[in-house]
């Protein structure tokens, strides 16, 4: 905890999505709030005004906006030829621009590689120790290095994680914390709820479209079958999400799907229901699942990125290869066939939710993070 004396008193978060609100900024919400609640001066700052800004002022957490000019603000693919040199050029005078903003600042934290990219130097111009929060195994090891050795420290919330990162970083393994709320919520069945639920934003990497054909395949068996998908759908992935509606319809499964659009607390949307999925082609860690356990949700899930550690190798809860439909649907089908098995893997997960992904948990391990770099 902080002392006021021998540990740092203020802490920037930087988070480089300002429009997409999902896992990561999930655990960023939880992580500013425990830190305030410990005693520590927590600032976050964006690169953009959006919906992330938007619920954590709602939170209380403090938030600030270092504007960045739109090259900056462009993802994926569309920062790749003349936009990405246009971005390259753009840097320096963000970086002095964000300098000023982190100046004082015991601690800059900042989270993903275009969280680095966008903050890194800016904290070192600054003189804070950098705090690097890794989320993924994002390629481009060039990048990695850099940001490995430019940070004081570098967090990751998995082991998959932090296999992308350099054989000589020293990486904190910090796992992402399930919000407390979720350990309340009933996983009682309704007679009227729905047999399986995805909390997931409408993107490739996640899936959705893979549970979409295992819901196809599961019908002849699962009579009245309902599945509830929760997530909005990502600025830049709008034609993905107008792909599943239609597949969903030439499927024939268009009754027996409900897309109900971004929810901001997943887990109170699934009292009642069964069986848990998280179809994901790629995760680096799995927030949803985890928040699945707290509530004793038995899970089927891809054994991608840290859903593997979180699933415990498969001892609390069923893994299944990505992209394989066939798969998935045999996952749900097994555990909505045998209620025993079911309840049997939903409360070995809440056991590991409570062991591992507490938020007292996260803090603990920021906090230790924060303190040895705050002395250097």
């Amino acid at each position: 905890m902080n002392d006021g004396v021998a540990g740092p008193s203020r802490v920037v978060l930087f988070a480089a999505y300002p429009h997409m609100y999902g896992g990561t900024e999930r655990a960023l919400e939880l992580l500013g709030r425990g830190l305030r609640e410990r005693g520590w001066k927590v600032e976050v700052v964006l690169p953009a005004s959006g919906p992330v800004g938007d619920r954590l002022g709602a939170a209380g957490v403090d938030v600030d906006v270092v504007q960045a000019p739109d090259s900056l603000l462009l993802y994926g693919g569309a920062t790749r030829g003349l936009r990405g040199a246009s971005a390259t050029v753009a840097l320096p005078a963000y970086w002095a621009r964000l300098r000023r903003r982190l100046r004082g600042a015991r601690v800059v934290h900042a989270f993903a590689q275009r969280g680095f990219v966008l903050a890194g130097p800016a904290a070192r111009l600054a003189g804070a120790p950098l705090v690097w929060h890794v989320g993924g195994r994002d390629p481009g090891r060039a990048l990695n290095a850099t940001a490995a050795r430019m940070a004081a420290a570098v967090i990751a919330v998995s082991h998959s994680a932090a296999r992308g990162l350099p054989a000589s970083a020293r990486v904190d393994i910090v796992s992402n914390a399930v919000d407390p709320k979720a350990f309340e919520v009933t996983t009682s069945h309704a007679a009227d709820g729905f047999h399986v639920a995805c909390a997931a934003r409408l993107t490739p990497e996640k899936g959705v479209d893979v549970l979409l054909r295992a819901t196809a395949l599961l019908r002849a068996d699962v009579p009245g079958l309902r599945v509830l998908v929760l997530g909005g759908t990502q600025e830049g992935h709008e034609a993905y999400g107008a792909e599943l509606t239609s597949l969903a319809a030439e499927l024939g499964i268009g009754d027996a799907v409900c897309f109900a659009g971004f929810v901001e607390e997943p887990f109170e949307r699934w009292a009642g229901v069964r069986v848990y999925a998280q179809p994901s082609r790629r995760e680096g860690f799995g927030l949803a699942v985890a928040e699945a356990m707290a509530g004793g949700l038995p899970v089927v899930a891809t054994a991608v990125g840290g859903m593997v550690d979180v699933l415990e190798k498969g001892r609390a809860g069923v893994l299944v290869p990505p992209d394989d439909p066939r798969a998935l649907a045999n996952g749900i089908k097994s555990l909505l066939a045998d209620p025993k098995e079911a309840t049997r893997l939903g409360q070995a997960g809440r056991q590991r939710a409570l062991a591992q992904y507490t938020l007292d948990r996260m803090l603990d391990g920021v906090e230790a993070v924060y303190h040895r770099v705050s002395r250097v």
